[in-house]
């Protein structure tokens, strides 16, 4: 029987008992992961707090507002998914992926802002995905597969899962981590370095030293990824390869 107590129990004790499981296990990619927003977080907190505010635009400025909103629904993904939900954190990396792309893309054309604001309906935001990816592609590959498979609804949404249990609310087995490490990990890794790389893109005037862009001409950046981003990676495809040996 499923009662209102119930729900109040996950809310209230079984939810903080996944997180601590979770801490305890993925410490280091937690700790990774708000590194590299920090980064994030700190430009943008720069930008936005100028004292001479004159040097900034009011579309870069508004697109800075865009970034920061999209990092905290980023932040709220991780939340969801330290907390052992499989299917949500997913919806809101897509969200977070469209809110990047309109921010970038209010940076590259300025006048997009005053539709923003005066006529908000006429602003589509998907159709800022297609601004975005003239830098990654992997950005409208990424935004379309968390369409089709967790923002509508299709196969992953049906339940009991063969792996997990009819429950109330998010899930997470210490004992059975292969989903967690190879289903979400290297997705939620991926869209934060692409989506820091479009932020310092946007702002790269404003930053001393670029960590994913490398400067070959007065008006042209080439996109090189930072060693530590790259190290990161390979210590999770190891982590990858051990779960899979085991399956």
């Amino acid at each position: 029987m499923v009662t209102k107590e119930t729900i109040l129990k996950q809310l209230n004790y079984t939810s903080n008992d996944i997180v601590k499981k979770f801490d305890v296990i993925y410490s280091q990619e937690l700790m990774e992961i708000v590194e590299e927003m920090a980064i994030s977080y700190q430009i943008l907190h720069d930008i936005i707090n100028r004292e001479d505010q004159s040097k900034v635009s009011d579309a870069d400025f508004q697109s800075a507002l865009l970034f920061w909103t999209a990092l905290n629904t980023y932040l709220a993904a991780i939340e969801l998914f330290r907390r052992g939900y499989g299917k949500e954190p997913q919806m809101l990396i897509r969200n977070t992926l469209e809110t990047f792309s309109a921010a970038y893309d209010i940076h590259i054309y300025p006048h997009k802002l005053n539709i923003l604001q005066q006529r908000p309906k006429d602003f589509d935001s998907k159709q800022s995905i297609k601004i975005a990816k003239k830098i990654h592609p992997i950005i409208g590959q990424m935004w379309g597969k968390l369409s089709a498979e967790y923002s509508h609804v299709g196969v992953l949404h049906t339940l009991p899962h063969k792996t997990a249990p009819l429950c109330v609310g998010g899930l997470f087995d210490s004992e059975d981590q292969n989903a967690v490490i190879c289903g979400m990990l290297p997705p939620l890794n991926l869209a934060l370095d692409i989506l820091s790389s479009v932020l310092e893109l946007t702002f790269i005037t404003e930053i001393q030293n670029p960590r994913f862009w490398k400067q070959i001409s007065s008006d042209t950046y080439q996109y090189s990824i930072p060693k530590i981003n790259i190290e990161r990676g390979e210590r999770l495809m190891v982590k990858m390869e051990d779960v899979l040996k085991q399956l």
